[in-house]
């Protein structure tokens, strides 16, 4: 008998590789996949806010209503951290598993639905001596831009972060097998690939010999008209090497995404940040210095505790300062088992609110600033779709580009645009005669 599934997959770049994974490792396994009523709901979730974790118990609790009879499975960062406390609350659950052994999920399904006995919490604790699991590679990713997860884990102290508990120690891909993943993506047609992972910028620190620079440019000498993204990098871990490999000649995009989640350095020191606001905007400035056009986002954390009014008003400056091309705003949400969840020193809801406010009304102003230097260039998009006359897709600052197109063929496609008028949500032009 075939059983038919269904996954719903939540959260960053990385998690949304692995549902893609975990899709293709249940069909493997003769399983077949659906959007409507299911044997089998996958949840892959997220962990890092309160609202990811939520949205992970609704999607599990609407999974239970839309087929009683299903089989519901929990899967990803949030059982990984908080596996008792879902255990007790979330009854309806039949399995749930965490970010270490998923490869092996479609098994215990299978037997699950056969009717022999299977442990229902199967989160297994992350060691000092894990390796990186891979699940199957998906052939033919379904979009204009597949990920390749690289890397796993952090070993970082933020006092608001959950990710070390939820992913464990870094550990890497074997570089030959990225390559491999690269080259066989481009040899399927695909024109930009992303690199991503955890904490991306760790790369090869399990690897002797190996960095994410190193990884670069072997990338840089395979063969194929492709380019290269890189996901979020965190400030601690970009050093000149790496940016002399992102610059020209190189097929990466003048794309960075750079946290920096306060532009206060006593906020800075209580998130547990290896950083200085100086350092980062030096770290900004040799970044642009090498590579010409670069477009810069980064995350921000609003109302951390402590965060004072003067504080606020010091990353509303400095980021303005830096001129940054989007902001990528987060309210504070404590996450029980960090450090700053038990800091006194709360910040007010309404507080908070206002101060992410304020700071998204500033990524729309710097986003339309970013935009309007684009006008009068000329750039590359990968064609992500064709509608109504007009194509759509992201140039390669990672800036969405609209532009009359009616050929269906061009999606996919590395296409040459000229830009002619900025917008907040980014520019709109023609393509050259």
């Amino acid at each position: 008998m075939s059983y038919t599934f269904q996954i719903k997959t939540l959260g960053c770049p990385v998690n949304q590789q692995e549902g893609r994974g975990l899709a293709e490792a249940m069909i493997r396994a003769g399983f077949i996949e659906t959007t409507g009523s299911a044997d089998v709901y996958i949840v892959n979730s997220c962990v890092v806010t309160r609202a990811a974790a939520a949205e992970a118990r609704r999607l599990a609790a609407k999974a239970r209503r839309e087929n009683p009879e299903a089989l519901v499975v929990l899967a990803g960062c949030y059982p990984q951290v908080y596996r008792e406390e879902i255990a007790e609350k979330l009854p309806g659950v039949d399995l749930i598993t965490g970010t270490a052994g998923r490869a092996k999920l479609p098994a215990l399904i299978s037997r699950r639905l056969a009717g022999e006995p299977v442990e229902r919490l199967l989160v297994t604790p992350h060691g000092p001596d894990e390796t990186f699991e891979e699940l199957p590679v998906v052939e033919h990713y379904g979009r204009t831009r597949p990920v390749i997860k690289i890397q796993e884990g952090c070993d970082e102290v933020c006092t608001y972060c959950i990710v070390r508990v939820a992913r464990g120690l870094p550990r890497s891909l074997a570089p030959e097998k990225v390559l491999a993943r690269v080259r066989r993506f481009v040899e399927q047609g695909y024109r930009e690939v992303i690199l991503a992972g955890t904490h991306l910028g760790t790369y090869g620190k399990d690897i002797p010999g190996w960095n994410l620079a190193r990884l670069i440019r072997e990338i840089n000498r395979l063969p194929g008209d492709f380019r290269l993204r890189l996901d979020y990098v965190e400030p601690m871990d970009v050093n000149l090497e790496l940016l002399e490999a992102m610059a020209a000649p190189s097929r990466v995009c003048p794309f960075l995404y750079l946290p920096l989640q306060s532009g206060s350095d006593r906020v800075l020191q209580r998130m547990g940040r290896r950083y200085t606001a100086g350092d980062y905007a030096r770290l900004v400035l040799t970044a642009r210095e090498l590579i010409p056009g670069l477009s810069l986002w980064t995350d921000l954390i609003a109302g951390f505790p402590g965060e004072r009014e003067e504080d606020h008003r010091q990353t509303l400056q400095f980021v303005e300062g830096l001129a940054l091309s989007h902001l990528h705003v987060f309210p504070y949400s404590p996450r029980p088992g960090t450090a700053a969840a038990t800091f006194p020193d709360q910040v007010a809801p309404d507080v908070k609110k206002k101060r992410v406010d304020e700071l998204r009304a500033l990524d729309r102003e710097l986003s339309l600033r970013f935009h309007r230097q684009q006008v009068g260039k000329q750039v590359q998009v990968l064609v992500e779709k064709i509608k109504n006359g007009q194509g759509e897709g992201f140039s390669e600052h990672y800036a969405r580009v609209r532009f009359p197109a009616t050929d269906p063929e061009m999606k996919g496609r590395l296409i040459p645009v000229q830009v002619t008028a900025a917008r907040q949500w980014g520019v709109e032009g023609q393509i050259p005669r």
